[in-house]
This record gives structure tokens, C-alpha cells and sequence, in this order.
């Protein structure tokens, strides 16, 4: 019976490597080539440079003079009166530019171009945050798969045993049937997650713009993930680091522009005009040149109205970038946070945790062993053995989710 044990052991062991031999490392590097592969297939994160690069064609499309209006027109009239005056009236007009107004539209255009550079910023690194928490919910699902097949392979060698022993002479079968119920149910959790691990892989394939087929490797969760952060110092980079905040703080400067505009808008317009009047014999009679100027005072209370909107509108933004600081810094304090409790709670089921659960486990097998330990002792001690590596690999997993969003919050490039 102890050289069967010693097997089932040897067996655990031999499938906990062969795993591992198997697995592709999830580290940082493989995450930032599945971030640039999202960010370069999504059509979201496509469509967002596609607006910044229009914000931008907007910026050079601020004009400085207004196209001139010509004019044509001809008399009708006796031929001595046409013959004296000219019969054929060509006008030019031109408006001149406001002073400023140019400059204010050209600032107006450059602040828009900035935010809408920020939003695709924003867009395309919510896209690569996307497929960097699939990938880590598919490493987790790996090692849970691989957990799961070490229990089964060891209910496996269990039942073996347990039929063996049912075969001596005082010997019965209900610890065999126990086990082979056992063996069933795992089963079924074993199959459970690897559909789980099929519905992820497509998930991710999806953010990639892969085919939804495409096979992935069996991924293992790095155990040395980055330090925790400190939550001062990643308050501290909000302003410059985040998209959002700082896309905010352009939408002030469009809104100060705007309210320059809508204020210089109201000025008079002033335009240059040239008339001249020729024969259609083909003589020229005369010319004049002349400067008008627009009446902006029946839609002054239209253009009070408008400058005041824009003012408002200039307020209500410099409030949004302070309500959007506070909600990113409440979200950095929370994403730190998970951080590390993550960390610690990895910490402690990889180490001391672990230590006790494996000593439990040893002792209990001696136990049984001997016969002096029951087999419901037994399952339930070897399954909260595989249960504390799972928890332990779900908590580093948690710790590389929460790393991402803060990732995502308070980006190293952004």
C-alpha cells in the first residue's frame, strides 16, 4: 500500500512539471505585445485615430480670409443711356479679417485636435487593457486546469489503490465506490473549466482580431509580478499620466477659445467692395471703391446670449477636470489597494498557508495509510492542498488585474 502511495505521489509530481514545461509565461512582456496586437486590430482604437487624424485635418482647416463674392450684372436702357453710363456692372467684395478672431479659431481648432488625440489615446488603451485581463483570466483558467487534472490524476491512482484493496480477503469495495463518485465529480469541474478556458481563449482572440479558433498554449501566471505601487506617488502622476484628466483639461482650453470667439464674433464686419462699369461696346466708364461694414446691433441680444454660453460652458469644464481628477484618484486608491491585499494574500497561501495544508496532507495520508485516518479525512485535506495553490495563483492573478487597471489609470507612457 505505501509503494502505491509513494506512486500516486510521483505521479503528482510528474504532471505538476510536465505542465509547467508546457506553459507559456505570462510576464510583462508577453502583455505588452498582446496590448499593441489589440490596440492595432480593434476597430474602436482604429476609429479613434481615424477622429484624431480629422481633428487634425480640422486645425488646418481655419481660415484666415473668406473666399470674395463677385457679382455681375446688366442694364437695360436706351442705347444712349447704356452707351454713357456702361450697361455692364462687375462688383468684387471682400471681408476682411477680424482682428484676433483667427487666432482664437486656430486655438480653438489645436485645443480640439489635443483632446480628440486624447480620447483615441484613451480608447486605444482601454482596447490593450481589454485583451491584458483576458489573457491573465486565461492563464488563471490554465492553472486551474492544471490543479484540477493533478487532483484527478491522483483520484485516479486513489480508485486503483482502492480496488486493489477490495480485492484482499477483509477487504470492501465502498471506499472504492467513494472515490469513483469522487473522480466523477471532478470530472465534470474538469470539463467545466476547460470549456470556461475555450469560451476565454475566444474571448481573447476576439480582442486580437484573431480568428475565434485560433489555439492558444497553456498559459502559467508569472509569480513574480511587479512591486505594489505606492499610492502617493501614482496620485501625484495623475494630472500628466491620465488620458482622461488630461483630455479634460484641453476641453478647458477649447471652451476658453470658444468664449474668445463667440466674444470677438460680435465685433462689425468690415469688407472691401470694388465696382466698375463698362459698355458692352466695349469701352470702360468707371470704377468705385468703397469699405462696408455689418450692423451687429439688431442680434446683439443673440450674440450677449452666445458669449455667454461659452463663458458657462468654460466653468462647467474646469469643474469636470476636478470631478475627473477626484474619480481617478478615488480609482487608483482602489486599484492599489487590490494590489495589495493580492499581493499579500499570494504571499501568505504560497507560503505559510501552504506550508501547514502540505504538512495536514502528509499527516493524513500517513494516517490513512496505517488505517487509522478515514478517506473523507483524506479528500478533504488533499483537496484544501490544491485548493490554497489555486487560491494562491488566483491572487496573483487578481494582483496583475489590479496592476493593469492602475496601468490603465496612470499609464507609464502615456
Amino acid at each position: 500500500m505505501k509503494l502505491i502511495i509513494y506512486q500516486s505521489i510521483g505521479l503528482t509530481i510528474a504532471t505538476t512539471i510536465l505542465h509547467a514545461s508546457e506553459s507559456r509565461l505570462l510576464d510583462g512582456s508577453l502583455l505588452t505585445s498582446l496590448r499593441a496586437e489589440a490596440v492595432a486590430h480593434h476597430p474602436t482604437a482604429i476609429a479613434a485615430s481615424l477622429r484624431a487624424s480629422a481633428a487634425s485635418s480640422d486645425a488646418r482647416a481655419v481660415r484666415l480670409w473668406d473666399d470674395p463674392t463677385i457679382g455681375l450684372a446688366l442694364m437695360t436702357a436706351e442705347s444712349e443711356k447704356r452707351r454713357s453710363d456702361g450697361d455692364i456692372r462687375i462688383g468684387l467684395e471682400q471681408a476682411l479679417p477680424k482682428p484676433g478672431l483667427f487666432m482664437a479659431k486656430q486655438a480653438k481648432a489645436a485645443a480640439a485636435q489635443r483632446a480628440e488625440f486624447g480620447n483615441s489615446q484613451t480608447l486605444r488603451l482601454e482596447a490593450g487593457a481589454a485583451a491584458a485581463r483576458d489573457a491573465i483570466e486565461l492563464a488563471l483558467a490554465d492553472e486551474s486546469i492544471a490543479i484540477q487534472s493533478e487532483l484527478i490524476d491522483w483520484l485516479v491512482t486513489m480508485v486503483g489503490n482502492a480496488n486493489q484493496a477490495a480485492l484482499a480477503p477483509d477487504g470492501n469495495s465502498i471506499n472504492a465506490l467513494r472515490l469513483e463518485a469522487e473522480l466523477a465529480r471532478e470530472k465534470q469541474v474538469f470539463d467545466a473549466a476547460q470549456r470556461t478556458r475555450q469560451s476565454v481563449a475566444k474571448r481573447l482572440n476576439l480582442d486580437l482580431g484573431r480568428s475565434l479558433e485560433s489555439p492558444w498554449p497553456s498559459l502559467s501566471l508569472s509569480t513574480n509580478p511587479p512591486p505594489v505601487p505606492i499610492a502617493r506617488a501614482e496620485i501625484a502622476r495623475i494630472t500628466r499620466a491620465n488620458l482622461k484628466v488630461r483630455t479634460a483639461m484641453e476641453m478647458v482650453s477649447v471652451a476658453n477659445a470658444e468664449s474668445r470667439v463667440a466674444d470677438l464674433e460680435r465685433l462689425p464686419q468690415l469688407s472691401v467692395a470694388v465696382d466698375a462699369e463698362v459698355y458692352s461696346g466695349g469701352d470702360f466708364r468707371s470704377a468705385t471703391l468703397g469699405l462696408k461694414m455689418s450692423l451687429p446691433y439688431f442680434n446683439r441680444n443673440s450674440s450677449a446670449a452666445t458669449v455667454e454660453a461659452s463663458q458657462l460652458r468654460e466653468k462647467a469644464a474646469a469643474m469636470e477636470v476636478e470631478a475627473t481628477r477626484k474619480a481617478v484618484t478615488s480609482a487608483v486608491l482602489s486599484a492599489v489597494d487590490q494590489v495589495a491585499n493580492a499581493n499579500a494574500q499570494a504571499l501568505a497561501y504560497a507560503g505559510e498557508i501552504y506550508q501547514r495544508e502540505l504538512q495536514a496532507s502528509q499527516a493524513e495520508e500517513a494516517r490513512w495509510i496505517s488505517s487509522k485516518g478515514s478517506l473523507s479525512d483524506l479528500l478533504v485535506t488533499r483537496k484544501n492542498l490544491l485548493f490554497t495553490q489555486l487560491e494562491s495563483r488566483r491572487f496573483i492573478a487578481m494582483q496583475w488585474a489590479a496592476l493593469e487597471e492602475l496601468n490603465n489609470l496612470v499609464p507609464e507612457r502615456p
